[in-house]
């Protein structure tokens, strides 16, 4: 039986799409040094490499010597945030000097510009993450913003990723805060596919697809509520660990496959568009995606009237070091003018929040705020 599925007016999914992984992944001590070797079995020969400063510092080290070289002068540095005006700039560089695929290096940032002017020029894209805050190495799906570094929106790409690329490491030695936040991004995967599958398939068997998705959501969060602390513990030493390299997984592998193999069925839902509210805060500038995206989390439950999994959660995050209150923001809780224009960018029509099975107000968002504000106050152990 063919089953239409209509989002609230948003999107319909009549047939399943499925961009679960990139062509080629591999993670390992060492696997950097092999790119030349994978770059000819894709007939790859001119490259340009995208990456930020800091994460070609710290990525070097691990990649050959010649790999420079063989770029020359096609090489971007980039700074600030990914804007369809930095896209376009690189992309006609990529189309003049008839570059075969671009490497991106660096955080999501970084990989997420390079996988957009890769799909605009039309070439392949390499990814070699430096850090593990978010699934932007696996996902064909980059997040835009103005230059102030507000929200604008993210665009999904028709093709997978060519080549994903993790020298553990890298992200071992990487600020602590980073992986932090990919914690956070990452077990919104769970709670936002569950969100999305309650308000999609209220009585109704999870296709094939979907039940591989919402399975890798569950892994996201079994592995990260049960080895992120050790993995934050590891990441603090410098130390390549099991638990680390678990978790590394988590946030790139299967938080990739959560959205990869469910489409806008394992997106987002409530917690991201708490996060696209908080953009409007220039007190949460100094936070990354994935700190904001877990405080999110805490609102959607909040919201959906799950206490006793938003007061388990509390005290994973009293443990990982992730904001529970708006004190933790660094935003004041009576500023009600910043208050307002949070909750109405969270509500936007166009906003992901509207596609969980309950029609949220502005006087729910406020409740479910001042809900997780007492909460984080009088339940933390």
């Amino acid at each position: 039986m063919k089953h239409k599925i209509e989002l609230k007016g948003v999107f319909d999914i009549n047939i399943a799409t499925v961009k679960g992984a990139p062509g080629h992944y591999r993670i390992g001590e060492g696997v950097l040094r092999e790119i030349e070797v994978l770059l000819s079995e894709i007939n790859v020969k001119r490259i340009h490499i995208v990456c930020g400063k800091k994460a070609w510092h710290a990525v070097q080290p691990y990649l050959p010597v010649t790999l420079k070289e063989i770029a020359g002068t096609n090489f971007t540095f980039v700074e600030g945030h990914c804007t369809l005006e930095t896209v376009e700039r690189i992309s006609e560089q990529l189309t003049a000097n008839s570059i075969d695929a671009v490497i991106g290096i660096g955080g999501g940032t970084a990989l997420d510009i390079a996988k957009a002017s890769a799909v605009h020029a039309g070439i392949k894209s390499i990814l070699i993450p430096s850090i593990a805050s978010t699934c932007s190495a696996w996902t064909p799906l980059s997040v835009f913003y103005d230059h102030h570094g507000v929200f604008t929106h993210y665009t999904e790409f028709p093709l997978a990723n060519t080549l994903v690329l993790i020298e553990p490491s890298v992200i071992a030695t990487a600020p602590v805060q980073y992986l932090k936040a990919g914690i956070g991004d990452t077990l919104a995967k769970f709670y936002e596919a569950e969100a999305l599958i309650a308000s999609f398939y209220k009585e109704e068997e999870l296709p094939v697809w979907l039940k591989v998705s919402y399975f890798s959501s569950v892994i996201c969060r079994d592995v990260l509520l049960k080895d992120g602390k050790a993995a934050l513990q590891s990441a603090s030493e410098g130390i390549v660990s099991d638990e680390l390299i678990r978790v590394i997984e988590a946030i790139i592998l299967t938080g990739g496959m959560v959205g990869g193999f469910g489409g806008k069925a394992g997106r987002i839902a409530g917690a991201h568009s708490i996060h696209n509210g908080l953009t409007e805060a220039n007190e949460v500038k100094h936070l990354l995606h994935g700190e904001l995206v877990a405080y999110g989390i805490l609102i959607q439950l909040a919201l959906e009237g799950k206490d006793s999994e938003l007061l388990k959660l509390l005290n994973y995050y009293d443990d990982f070091g992730l904001p529970l209150s708006l004190e933790q923001l660094t935003i004041d809780p009576d500023n009600q003018e910043l208050l307002e224009r949070i909750v109405k960018k969270a509500l936007r029509p166009e906003e992901s929040i509207h596609l969980m099975n309950q029609k949220v107000t502005e006087e729910d968002l406020y409740d479910a705020i001042k809900k997780v504000d007492k909460f984080s106050v009088s339940e933390v152990l």
